[in-house]
């Protein structure tokens, strides 16, 4: 049989501890599947995802450990990648094997293959995986639940740290701390220093809009 970790938010353990783990409908997630990744000896990596799912507002995220067949089909597939249908079993094993390489090495070569910039084979490293599940997982295959320290993961994209984080109100509209960098560009460019931060798309009528009504707002 084999393990593999669910990540969800605490406020859905209770439905699942009565349930099981169902389907849930989510932007950017496909309806019809269990997202998951196989327990193994990294840590970090089989919960690689817990930074980022809190990022998107899934408060205190908390880990739901389950079994499957070993025989099981799933699908596996990096988070930009083409799914590769393969046995339960195999999966683990893909991400045993990706786990003993260096993620930043293995990134890099990733980059410089064709192949995997292409979507004709899986990328080596073990950063951005995840397996699906074309089933809801029964209560009866659910192994334990465990709340799972915070800080755990990449956030954005894996190798993202260092990396200047974009500002822009298209793609971090609502998301934590992204009115902290706006006033941070702004006070890099009333004080004449070149910004660390990027933002993208000020010149579009929507941004535009949004200064105006931010102004209005301000004044009433």
């Amino acid at each position: 049989m084999a393990t593999f970790v669910h990540l969800t938010s605490h406020r859905n353990l209770p439905g699942i501890r009565r349930g099981g783990i169902a389907f849930v409908k989510r932007d950017g997630w496909r309806p019809d599947r269990i997202y998951a990744l196989p327990v193994t000896r990294e840590f970090n990596i089989a919960h690689q995802w817990l930074r980022e799912l809190r990022r998107m507002g899934g408060g205190t995220i908390a880990g739901v450990y389950f079994r499957i067949p070993d025989d099981e089909m799933v699908e596996v597939s990096h988070y930009n990648g083409t799914p590769v249908t393969m046995r339960a079993a195999e999966a683990v094993a893909l991400m045993l094997a990706a786990e003993q390489r260096d993620p930043a090495a293995a990134r890099a070569a990733d980059k410089a293959s064709k192949a995997v910039q292409r979507g004709r084979a899986l990328p080596s490293s073990p950063e951005g995986f995840q397996v699906t599940i074309a089933r809801p997982i029964a209560r009866s295959e659910i192994l334990r639940f465990k709340m799972l320290p915070q800080v755990t993961g990449w956030r954005y994209m894996p190798g993202a740290n260092g990396t200047a984080p974009c500002g822009c109100v298209c793609c971090m509209k609502g998301s934590f701390g992204v009115r902290k960098l706006e006033r941070r560009l702004e006070a890099d460019e009333a004080a004449g220093r070149t910004s660390k931060v990027q933002m993208f798309g000020r010149e579009e009528a929507s941004f535009a809009r949004v200064a105006r009504l931010r102004a209005r707002a301000g004044r009433d």
